[in-house]
């Protein structure tokens, strides 16, 4: 499966990192994440985190045993 790119960012006046929205998941590349980004800056959002995903579970066992 080819990687998804993630686009997710804060609304207007929030703070808390764990509010975060899902902006997007269909950019293709870096100009389309750029597009996202100025759309959600207009509209208020900002603290914008741009990530991938590939379709794998997570390992929640790894990240518990460090």
């Amino acid at each position: 499966m080819k990687a998804q790119i993630l686009v997710y960012g804060l609304e207007r006046g929030e703070t808390r990192d764990y509010m975060e929205f899902l902006l997007a998941t269909n950019c293709r590349d870096s100009n389309d994440v750029e597009k996202v980004k100025a759309a959600a800056g207009a509209a208020g959002f900002h603290s914008f985190r741009v990530t991938t995903y590939d379709g794998s579970a997570p390992n929640f066992a790894k990240a518990v045993n460090v």
